[in-house]
């Protein structure tokens, strides 16, 4: 393996989009191949990799990475890896009976970096597919790093600084994560859920609006400490100084770079005075006291109802005829 597969980058063109949901998957067969192995956690022990296949959809040079799904393979007596080509195939003919838009765009699998053994693996799984892109997760977990443990790699034939013959090597794909409102729900829920298992709508919506209210209210107090501070400033930047304001402190030098710093933060907060704003919010305002309205309603119509029935049943010009 060439030691600058981490360092070269693609020079196709391509613009890679990857989906959430792929995330999920691979952390999810990760997690299940890693609590069914017996002898994962010990220390010394690699954990087991996972491999899978993904899918996606290409329009121009952008392609989308959507979905993925699990495939098989066994490591034979030489350390080699034998992919299930026949599984691999069966597996994508059910998928593209379901998701008809949806074709098989490279593959997946874990591990700390890109290794001969993957490359084996992408030759085998080149014959099946044109061209396929391989996305690696790192399952370790580094607290220190601050983007998302994935490398997305292509393949493209270089020469070998050692004997100079041409060979296909990884290089680095730059991907973006896409999202759409579905998979926002979706990734919402797998974040919500509590440690018991359970993830009923009203902890949700508690959860939501405690969040919600220590942001505001973290905003608020940040507000008030730059409100408190500029209040404090002289009201004439030619003076230099500050004035006697409240508080009476001492003289300081009139701060220009702080307050373009407090002026940018300022007109960065959404204006919530504005008439497409006021517009919108009286429409949602709307929508919800109409929403309350019909759920009383209802509810008053099912009491009023069961009270029809009651009485009904109470004189029931048959009933007391049977009862004479």
């Amino acid at each position: 393996m060439d030691t600058d597969t981490g360092t070269r980058q693609s020079t196709s063109g391509l613009e890679w989009k990857l989906h959430p949901l792929v995330l999920i998957n691979i952390s999810d067969h990760h997690t299940r191949t890693k609590a069914n192995t017996s002898g994962a956690s010990t220390p010394g022990v690699p954990l087991p990799a996972v491999m899978g296949c993904l899918l996606g959809s290409q329009s121009g040079r952008t392609v989308d990475i959507r979905n993925s799904f699990e495939v098989r393979y066994t490591i034979v007596a030489d350390g080699s890896v034998e992919v299930d080509i026949a599984f691999l195939l069966k597996k994508q003919e059910q998928y593209k009976q379901v998701f008809k838009t949806l074709d098989v765009v490279g593959w997946y699998a874990t591990g700390s970096a890109a290794t001969d053994a993957h490359m084996q693996c992408h030759r085998k799984i080149s014959e099946v597919v044109e061209g396929p892109v391989f996305l690696l997760l790192d399952p370790a977990v580094d607290h220190s790093r601050k983007d998302l443990p994935v490398a997305l790699y292509e393949t493209e034939l270089h020469l070998s600084p050692g004997s100079g013959a041409p060979g296909l090597v990884f290089v680095r794909a730059p991907y973006t994560i896409e999202t759409s409102d579905a998979e926002r729900i979706g990734v919402d829920q797998v974040a919500r859920i509590l440690p018991s298992g359970r993830a009923t709508g009203s902890e949700q919506l508690s959860a939501q609006l405690a969040s919600m209210h220590s942001a505001i209210k973290m905003l608020l107090e940040r507000l008030r400490l730059i409100h408190g501070a500029l209040g404090k400033l002289a009201m004439d930047p030619a003076a230099g100084v500050e004035g006697p304001g409240p508080g009476n402190l001492a003289a300081v030098p009139y701060p220009q770079s702080l307050l373009r710093q407090v002026s940018s933060l300022v007109n960065s907060l959404p204006a919530c005075d504005t008439e497409a704003f006021s517009r919108e919010y009286l429409t949602e305002y709307n929508d919800t006291l109409l929403t309350l309205y019909l759920a009383a309603m209802t509810r008053g119509t099912h009491i009023a109802n069961e009270v029809v029935d009651k009485f009904c049943l109470a004189y029931d010009k048959a009933g007391w005829r049977r009862g004479i």
